[in-house]
């Protein structure tokens, strides 16, 4: 049995439905289950259940994790229900695509076919969209497990995904993923695929993901603690090796490659933000030259010191020192990430769309050469 689970909150009612209906649609797809309590969008569910002919149901997410109530609450409320249930296939899709189509969920179910375990799904993105994806999650399992698929990963972040019957039971009873109820929970998802050795397929969806973007960085505040936290945890051991496989790359939609992902006029004065006592303090102990970087980001908002190597030395220091609900590091966190945000958009992503990936792709090599924890 194939299951498709969407969850949702806040997202426009009218895209959420349209995703349900388009997966009900798929000859595929058993059932349909939307994760989440928006009224509207369960009153618009038997509508596409009589059409359809599928069983497709709503339920709360359950608080089932122990960090901040969020994505991960949702997404492992379907994924304890499906290993309760034996299903075969569990799809994951996020509510708010505005492009989702049956062609999403026949990739994903082609490479299960060819005995898959994961199917990740990976699409184009604007040059200075998924800043948390190539700023912190990438380099970080760069930098810590080297020589290893994890690096490898095309979208970690990605809440887009199949899993087969054996990845999802393995999930399930995953404490370190069931717990994971905020935005780490995809990067969990991601890890989990590799610590447990099952062989992965990351499906290109050529047309890209189209959801909403962003104002100023601030919108994007919680999900980068979060998704700097859960990175921060993983401890490097040994990591299975197991069959990865990917689409071959495609060209990139002309409307994409001019695209902004966030509001830069909009940032730019929150770099210069006035630091509470609890940031100016850890400001205040930083290594001299990380020490000046940040001074001159709070002074004048000066960016240009954020490159790709003073960027490494953050990422390494906060992974020793950051604590999550410590509110001077995730400031800190925050206005350092900004800045180099800022820095990358001014410097390489206004040299073309190409440009911009080939350097953004080049760091990861850079971390991952670098690593400590590289042999050989």
């Amino acid at each position: 049995m194939s299951v498709v689970a969407i969850p949702f909150k806040d997202e426009d009612t009218s895209t959420v439905l349209s995703n349900l209906e388009i997966a009900a649609g798929h000859d595929r797809v058993d059932e349909v289950w939307a994760v989440g309590t928006d009224k509207t969008v369960s009153a618009g569910v038997p509508g596409i259940a009589a059409a359809s002919g599928k069983r497709i149901v709503t339920f709360p997410d359950r608080r089932v994790g122990r960090f901040r109530p969020g994505k991960g609450d949702a997404m492992n409320t379907a994924l304890l229900h499906a290993a309760d249930r034996s299903v075969d296939r569990l799809h994951f899709y996020d509510a708010d695509i505005t492009n989702f189509g049956l062609d999403w969920i026949e990739g994903a179910e082609k490479a299960a076919d060819q005995g898959f375990d994961v199917v990740r799904h990976t699409f184009p993105r604007a040059s200075t969209d998924a800043m948390i994806t190539w700023l912190v999650t990438k380099p970080l399992l760069a930098m810590k497990f080297p020589g290893t698929t994890l690096p490898q990963i095309g979208q970690p972040l990605g809440g887009e995904l199949l899993l087969s019957s054996s990845a999802l039971q393995a999930f399930a009873n995953d404490p370190a993923v069931v717990q994971r109820s905020d935005w780490g929970v995809d990067t969990m998802y991601t890890y989990a695929t590799v610590e447990h050795g099952f062989d992965l397929y990351e499906h290109h969806v050529a047309d890209g993901k189209r959801h909403a973007l962003y104002g100023d960085l601030s919108d994007l505040k919680t999900m980068l603690i979060e998704c700097f936290d859960v990175a921060a945890l993983l401890r490097p051991h040994p990591v299975a090796h197991a069959r990865h496989a990917a689409d071959p790359p495609a060209s990139i939609p002309s409307d994409l490659q001019g695209q902004s992902g966030y509001d830069i006029d909009a940032t730019l004065p929150l770099l210069t933000a006035d630091p509470g006592l609890e940031e100016a303090g850890i400001i205040a102990n930083l290594p001299d030259g990380l020490m000046t970087t940040a001074r001159q980001l709070v002074d004048s908002g000066d960016f240009q010191a954020l490159d790709a190597g003073r960027w490494g030395e953050v990422l390494r220091i906060a992974v020793e020192a950051f604590r999550l609900g410590d509110k001077g590091w995730e400031d800190l966190l925050f206005r350092l990430w900004s800045g180099r945000v800022v820095n990358y958009t001014v410097n390489h992503a206004t040299k073309g769309y190409h440009h911009a990936m080939d350097y953004l792709a080049s760091t990861i090599d850079l971390y991952e050469q670098n690593s400590p924890n590289r042999t050989g």
